[in-house]
């Protein structure tokens, strides 16, 4: 029996009705699951850079470590890569703003991170161009690195210069062992070594009588302190004279102190010298008339 044209009619509108539910219910899961509000009111952020190193539309964008929007979309300019950003809030940038790329994960993607700058600069003038940090790829640095070094390796002949060392070290390793040089004969020859044992033998017999308080420099570290006292004493007595010469007391102090007996020996010392010089030029004349007198 066929159908009659409203039972098609009325199967039609369920598959419709249930095809509507079925999109409208997908619509809200996808407005959920991102996050976003179409009911809410959205800003603008237009960012320049010279290359975005992979970041891809509806990545999100952080300021002050809050997720507070996504990327919208990218197209390239002749004066590089406009990155539309779409957030939630409004952003007030300084002269000293900061907006970079930086990596969500070691395993990858990218976020927008964006510094609005100090609060003490003023703010960045309305319609100016706003320009973004040129990201750093960390692999491609690396490999840089590494193709420098092995450059540098390569022109700077590292590795002759290493291998010349080591084979340095081999000659020098065999003179050792042949015993050529001091320090191969301090290896090499027993003779040394029996002469270092007796040194440190002796060494070790005059720290064990120091320790027993024998000869002069271990009665001065022994317990007995009678050297000590002695020594004390004998500079206690130098001080003593000493400081008795300073104050002018005794012959020797008055000699340093009183000027009248510094003048009256410089006088005397004048007195003998003098003494000397008539003694000196009266000695020919008596000695040739004892000579004549005495020849008759």
């Amino acid at each position: 029996m066929k159908r009659s044209r409203l039972q098609e009619t009325s199967i039609e509108v369920t598959v419709g009705a249930f095809m509507f539910m079925v999109l409208l219910a997908l619509g809200f899961f996808t407005i959920v699951l991102s996050r976003e509000n179409l009911f809410s009111r959205r800003y603008e952020l237009d960012v320049v850079f010279q290359h975005v190193l992979g970041l891809r539309q509806g990545d999100n964008v952080f300021v002050r470590g809050v997720d507070i929007g996504k990327v919208k979309a990218l197209h390239i300019t002749p004066e590089g890569v406009h990155v539309l950003a779409s957030l939630e809030q409004p952003v007030t940038l300084r002269e000293d703003y900061k907006i970079e790329i930086l990596p969500s994960s070691v395993l990858g993607g990218r976020y927008l991170g964006v510094f609005e700058g100090s609060e003490d600069r003023p703010l960045l003038p309305e319609g100016s161009e706003v320009r973004g940090v040129t990201p750093v790829d960390l692999l491609d640095e690396a490999t840089r690195t590494v193709q420098l070094i092995k450059k540098g390796v390569e022109e700077g002949k590292i590795i002759e210069n290493i291998s010349a060392a080591a084979d340095g070290v081999r000659k020098l390793m065999a003179r050792l062992e042949e015993g050529e040089g001091t320090l191969g004969k301090l290896l090499t020859d027993e003779t040394l070594y029996k002469n270092l044992q007796d040194i440190s033998a002796n060494l070790k017999d005059i720290t064990a009588r120091v320790n027993e308080g024998k000869g002069t420099v271990g009665r001065l570290l022994s317990e007995d302190d009678t050297l000590y006292r002695d020594l004390s004493d004998a500079v206690a007595a130098v001080k003593d004279v000493t400081t008795s010469i300073s104050e002018g007391d005794g012959t020797l102090g008055k000699l340093t102190r009183d000027d009248e007996l510094y003048e009256q020996a410089k006088l005397l010392l004048n007195d003998i010298r003098a003494a000397i010089d008539d003694l000196r030029e009266t000695t020919p004349v008596t000695t040739f008339t004892s000579v004549f007198f005495g020849a008759f």
